[in-house]
C-alpha cells in the first residue's frame, strides 16, 4: 500500500489516507510511526477491524497493555471497552458518561503508557468529541523566563475522574505518582508540558498557593484553544495519539444516545519520564 499522510488544519494531527489497518506491513508501520512522532496524533477514517485486528494494529507502535476491565461488549483482555451501554442499568463500559476535562493517561503510575488508539463504534448525534493538546507547542511558546522556573520542578498525579482539589484527595489511598513536569520525549529529544487539569494534584517544591496557581497557569496554557484539534467522530474512525506530547479530553453528550469505542493501550518500553 501508498501510505499518505496529510497534516490536519489544526495545531496537531494528519489523517492518514490508502491504508487498511487489517493488512499492514512493516513498511507500513515505519510510516506511521514515523508521522506519530511528526504529528503527535493521526487519524484513520473508515477501519472495520476485529478486535484482534485492532489489538494487531496496536503491536505496531509498541506492546499493548491488558485492560483492568474485561467488558462483555469485547471478552478480549486487551480491547478497554469505552461505552455508556448498560445492562441492568450498569454500564458494560468504562467512563460511560459525559465530560471528561484534560488528562494524561497513566501519569499516576511510575511509567504512564506511550500512547493508545481508539476505534469509533457506535457515536451519538451530537457531541462525544476528542480534544487533543498539543503538549510540545505548549512548552515551545513559554516564555523563557517561565521555562526556567519550570527546569527541576515535579508534580504530583493521582487516578482522578473527578473532583482535583488537594482537600478533596488528601486522605485517600488511590494510585498516586510523581514526574518532572516537564518532559523529554527519547525520540525526538523535544520537551512537552507534563500537567493536567484532571490528575495533577500539587507541584512538589513549591507551597500550596503557589502550586495551585502554577498548575492553573500551565493548564490555561496548555488547553489555549490555539494548541487544540476538536476531533469529531465519524463511524470508522481510529485515532492514535502520542500520550508524552499530548493531553486529552471529551465534550458531553446526551445519556440518551448510545456511545461505544473499543481501544488498546501501547506501553511505553523506553526510559521512564525524564
Amino acid at each position: 500500500m501508498t501510505i499518505k499522510v496529510e497534516k490536519l488544519d489544526a495545531p496537531l494531527g494528519a489523517e492518514i489516507h490508502g491504508l487498511d489497518i487489517r493488512a499492514i506491513s512493516g513498511e507500513d508501520a515505519k510510516a506511521l510511526n514515523a508521522a506519530l512522532m511528526q504529528h503527535h496524533v493521526i487519524v484513520l477514517r473508515d477501519q472495520k477491524p476485529t478486535d484482534q485486528q485492532l489489538v494487531d494494529f496496536g503491536k505496531s507502535f509498541g506492546d499493548i497493555k491488558k485492560s483492568r476491565f474485561v467488558s462483555p461488549l469485547s471478552g478480549h483482555d486487551q480491547i478497554m471497552v469505552i461505552s455508556n451501554i448498560r445492562e441492568d442499568g450498569k454500564p458494560l463500559g468504562q467512563l460511560p458518561d459525559g465530560e471528561m476535562w484534560f488528562h494524561i493517561d497513566q501519569i499516576y503510575t511510575p511509567q504512564p503508557c506511550k500512547g493508545a488508539a481508539l476505534h469509533a463504534i457506535e457515536i451519538p448525534s451530537e457531541g462525544g468529541d476528542t480534544c487533543f493538546a498539543n503538549a510540545v507547542l505548549a512548552f515551545e511558546t513559554l516564555p523563557e523566563a517561565t521555562k526556567k522556573r519550570l527546569d527541576g520542578l515535579t508534580a504530583q498525579h493521582s487516578f482522578q475522574y473527578g473532583a482535583t482539589t488537594t482537600d478533596a484527595k488528601k486522605n485517600d489511598d488511590r494510585p498516586r505518582f510523581s514526574h518532572p513536569l516537564v518532559r523529554r520525549i527519547p525520540e525526538t529529544g523535544k520537551r512537552a508540558i507534563a500537567i493536567c487539569r484532571l490528575m495533577t494534584d500539587r507541584i512538589n517544591e513549591l507551597p500550596e498557593n503557589e502550586s495551585r496557581a502554577l498548575i492553573d497557569e500551565l493548564c490555561d496554557h496548555v488547553e489555549n484553544p490555539r494548541f487544540v484539534y476538536q476531533h469529531k467522530w465519524r463511524i470508522g474512525d481510529i485515532l492514535v495519539w502520542d500520550n508524552r506530547c499530548t493531553s486529552h479530553a471529551r465534550t458531553d453528550f446526551s445519556e440518551s444516545e448510545r456511545r461505544l469505542m473499543k481501544r488498546v493501550t501501547i506501553a511505553d518500553d523506553l526510559a521512564p519520564i525524564a
